[in-house]
């Protein structure tokens, strides 16, 4: 059977409107203790940080509801 296991991306800065995402998980990766990801390896970002990155948030207060 093959292991899985999870792990965070340690050293990933706050990512705001502008930034180069994927430079920000290269970088990080880089950073692991493996020197990086490797064949097989899977990367999961959630869609959160590339909306952040791309300036596509909204606040609460800003967004008023509709009728529906």
């Amino acid at each position: 059977m093959a292991a899985f296991a999870l792990e965070a991306l340690p050293g990933i800065p706050e990512v705001r409107p502008g930034d180069d995402l994927a430079a920000l998980l290269a970088d990080a990766a880089a950073r692991l203790p493996q020197g990086g990801l490797g064949d097989g390896d899977v990367l999961a970002v959630a869609h959160k940080v590339i909306s952040k990155a791309e300036g596509r948030v909204r606040l609460l207060g800003d967004v008023q509801p509709g009728d529906r």
